[in-house]
């Protein structure tokens, strides 16, 4: 991938600006490490819609400043803190795109 090494970290810096201060909290490292990120909330829907998933589900997309998120981990976007359900990460590794649900 030697076009895309770096290429994502660079566009998350100039596209940083636009999003959102957001912790991501680590729990799958075990003690559960905070990581300032920026994320952007893309909308929200009643997960009533998706079997299995009770309450609301928001979408958010988070710059990535080293390994993406994975449904292990907890986000607090606009106060609130979510459990992560699921995550889609771009090929260059610039952002992923998550779902999850207020604790």
């Amino acid at each position: 991938m030697g076009l895309l090494d770096g290429l994502g970290r660079h566009l998350g810096g100039i596209f940083a600006p636009l999003f959102d201060d957001g912790i991501l909290h680590r729990v799958s490292l075990g003690g559960g490490a905070d990581e300032p990120v920026r994320a952007r909330i893309d909308g929200a829907r009643e997960a009533s819609e998706e079997p299995g998933l009770p309450g609301r589900l928001v979408r958010a997309i988070v710059l990535i400043p080293g390994s993406p998120p994975n449904p292990d981990d907890e986000i607090t976007l606009a106060g609130t803190r979510h459990r992560i359900v699921a995550v889609e990460t771009d090929p260059a590794g610039s952002h992923a795109i998550i779902q999850g649900r207020p604790l």
